[in-house]
């Protein structure tokens, strides 16, 4: 079979011929329908997340097809399409056919197609992430970063009724797609000062110069020095979500002291909602409350994989959609 394979080699991956995967006691044998491409698989192939293992297959974003169900497995059958929910970083479906037991999937309802369903693992983040700012109809949101998860944030922003939703990059092409997809306002971290253009937006609801700002701001970028703007951004009581791996920054303490700030990570949503958050993913794209699959610029093949990975690094691409 045909699989996208890390070369062991700093950023190099390559598709290959490699053996089959062999059907398992209490496992499901998958056929890879479509897959994209996390953030987490470019840092992985970095060096960024330890070392590269040689010969391994990545990808965990995908909708795939049952053609073998295993001894001992219940409520599955040989047609049914799965879509991951929130059990791995690494599924391997970069590949015709990968094998996962069913606690690490879930059935992908008749009305919705695989071009919105490839969606559902990263939107456990982008909904999750919005989830977790305890939005309030009315209540503003910035998001920064508008790359794939930061346009799912927006677009969960938009159901639960935040506004205004304000977007946040340096890449033009994002920010018209943060728009398209809801957001009511989108600023260029090169060319504004982001901070008081933000502020500018979010008047005071409370009569004072705390008030000023959001009262959300989510983070979906790898920059720590949006931290310290987000400190700065927030209204006082501010909820402060970080969604991207930021890495090791200062910050004052004291400023989340005197403003009452609220810093907290979700990794596809808040502790211990993580699996309830991919289950609502996918009951949001089966009652046609979103459709992600807006974000798809491109579509490639297993071959391309390393133009798509290279492509979307350069942002070139926002997401592209891989079939074997």
């Amino acid at each position: 079979m045909k699989a996208c394979v890390a070369t062991g080699e700093l950023g190099e991956i390559e598709c290959r011929d490699v053996a089959e995967p062999a059907l398992e006691p209490r496992t499901l044998k998958l056929k890879t329908r479509c897959a994209l491409i996390c953030g987490s698989d470019i840092e992985y192939l970095q060096g960024l997340h330890g070392d590269i293992v040689k010969d391994e297959i990545r990808g965990h974003e995908f909708v795939a097809e049952v053609v073998e169900v295993g001894e001992g497995v219940r409520d599955w059958e040989v047609g049914d399409r799965a879509v991951p929910i929130s059990y791995t970083s690494n599924y391997g479906c970069w590949a015709d056919y990968f094998v996962c037991p069913p606690v690490g999937v879930q059935k992908v309802p008749e009305q919705v197609a695989d071009e919105d369903a490839v969606f559902v693992e990263p939107l456990h983040t982008g909904f999750g992430a919005a989830e977790a700012c305890d939005l309030k109809p009315g209540e503003a949101v910035c998001v920064v970063g508008a790359g794939k998860i930061g346009l799912l944030a927006i677009m969960s922003a938009k159901l639960m009724g935040a506004s205004p939703i304000i977007a946040v990059d340096v890449e033009q092409k994002r920010l018209d797609k943060a728009l398209e997809l809801g957001a009511d306002a989108a600023f260029n971290a090169n060319e504004v000062d982001v901070v008081e253009e933000v502020k500018a937006l979010t008047p005071s609801a409370i009569g004072h110069p705390a008030g000023y700002g959001p009262e959300a701001i989510i983070l979906c970028v790898r920059q720590g020095a949006v931290l310290n703007q987000a400190i700065e951004m927030g209204m006082q009581g501010a909820r402060i979500i970080l969604a991207g791996f930021i890495p090791k920054t200062e910050i004052d303490p004291e400023q989340l002291v005197l403003k009452q700030l609220t810093l907290s990570g979700v990794l596809a949503g808040r502790f211990g909602e993580n699996r309830n958050n991919g289950a609502r993913a996918l009951k949001i794209l089966a009652n046609k409350q979103m459709q992600p699959q807006e974000l798809i610029s491109e579509t490639m093949h297993y071959p391309d994989i390393k133009e798509a990975i290279d492509s979307t690094m350069k942002g070139e691409n926002l997401a592209v959609l891989l079939r074997p």
